[in-house]
């Protein structure tokens, strides 16, 4: 099912907004590992249309994820720190930086980015189980336990492996289904074993 950006037809100063259903299916699948994207050329186009409308939060965001792929984490960072700037209501930008400051382990970067998320969309089970396993790394067992047991409850609620925000970006729930429970297990026992050590 794809969308067509909205269309101004006689009206020049009104660009439209992307969103992640006009990426090409190719970008998507290589996401997913399962083909092969030439990544400078994708940068290419993300600076083509940089320059062509500066404000773009999404060309903004296609240049990090492209700079990501090439291995240049601090522009990839610059990249998607602008686009969520310049589109503060779309979480997605919040994510793509959360997934470059969780393999480089950056702990306050991730906590900071996962919140700015989670208040443009608090119903995200992706962003509660990370946010829960956030709170469990900083061994905050109650409030990682809630976050948790919401994501749970939120994830319940998706029919399909896939959750779409209020924006439109899809995210992959079939890992939070699959791990939630093992998590609240976890999690309810450090719980448990702190509250009988005070």
């Amino acid at each position: 099912m794809s969308q067509e950006p909205p269309t101004f037809e006689n009206d020049e100063s009104v660009t439209p907004t992307p969103t992640v259903l006009d990426v090409e299916p190719s970008v998507i699948l290589a996401q997913h590992g399962t083909v092969t994207v030439d990544w400078k050329a994708e940068l290419a186009k993300a600076k083509a249309g940089i320059e062509k409308n500066p404000k773009s939060a999404f060309w903004h965001n296609q240049a990090g994820v492209a700079y990501d792929a090439l291995g240049d984490f601090e522009d990839a960072v610059k990249e998607l720190k602008l686009a969520s700037t310049l589109d503060a209501s779309n979480p997605i930008d919040d994510y793509a930086l959360y997934a470059l400051y969780k393999r480089r382990g950056m702990h306050p970067e991730q906590r900071e980015v996962l919140l700015n998320a989670l208040e443009n969309d608090p119903k995200n089970p992706f962003g509660r189980f990370e946010f829960a396993f956030v709170l469990e790394k900083e061994k905050r067992w109650a409030d990682s336990l809630g976050e948790y047991q919401t994501a749970k409850l939120l994830v319940a609620s998706v029919k399909g492996p896939v959750y779409i925000d209020p924006r439109g970006n899809p995210y992959d729930i079939d890992g939070v289904r699959e791990e939630v429970d093992k998590a609240i297990d976890r999690v309810a026992k450090l719980n448990e074993s702190a509250q009988h050590q005070k």
